[in-house]
């Protein structure tokens, strides 16, 4: 009977290891909504403390090294799971998170050209662009911290962001309009131009990741 009891343990270990299991991918996706929104109020900060420029910039590298890390933690699980949440797909898992860090690497981009560029102060719209992309972010973060129990009525974060990224469509036509209006020095254009535009998509990829999800969602109602 011992040796009985002891094949009957093993081969229940061997079944155990080669039994279907679920990763928990959810707690990933709020990491990295934790980090969008950690560099959208990184952003923020600078726009606040402009001197605190060179301390945005190694804050920003942190955050990017981190979600990076989370985004290999994602492709690893995917690489090593049979099964995966209810409402996702594999690819579904990956274009989330490719989503997310597409957020942090805009706004590093954003932030990094500030300081290549040698701005010496934000423009009042940058200031308001800004503003509009950490309430896009928080949105986002809370879409990702409840995304385990959503359901294809819960549109309120598509509305929301909806409703943010047209805002701040309103304030980017604006800011074009008077960088081209007041700015005589055509370098300090083309500069703007680029920083502008990497808070733009920075807001416009929290829109297309809330979207993302509210398909997906719907999609496996």
């Amino acid at each position: 009977m011992p040796g009985r009891n002891r094949f009957l343990d093993g081969l229940q270990r061997v079944m155990r290891a080669f039994a279907p299991s679920e990763e928990n991918f959810f707690e990933l996706f709020e990491a990295l909504g934790d980090k969008a929104l950690a560099a959208a109020e990184c952003l923020d900060d600078v726009m606040q403390r402009f001197h605190r420029l060179p301390l945005a910039v190694e804050r920003i590298e942190d955050i990017e090294h981190e979600a990076d890390e989370i985004v290999h933690e994602v492709v690893r699980r995917l690489n090593t799971t049979f099964v995966t949440p209810a409402l996702f797909d594999r690819e579904d898992i990956y274009r989330v998170a490719e989503r997310l860090d597409d957020i942090i690497d805009q706004t590093k981009g954003a932030i990094d050209r500030l300081q290549l560029f040698k701005i010496e102060k934000p423009t009042d719209r940058c200031k308001e662009l800004v503003k509009i992309f950490v309430q896009a972010a928080e949105c986002l973060q809370s879409n990702m911290h409840n995304l385990a129990g959503l359901k294809p009525t819960d549109c309120e974060y598509v509305a929301e962001v909806n409703t943010l990224e047209n805002q701040a469509d309103v304030v980017n036509r604006a800011a074009m309009s008077e960088l081209f209006q007041y700015e005589g020095d055509p370098r300090q254009i083309m500069k703007w131009l680029q920083i502008y535009q990497f808070i733009e998509e920075a807001i416009d990829s929290c829109e297309a990741a809330v979207n993302f999800v509210e398909a997906v969602v719907v999609k496996n109602a």
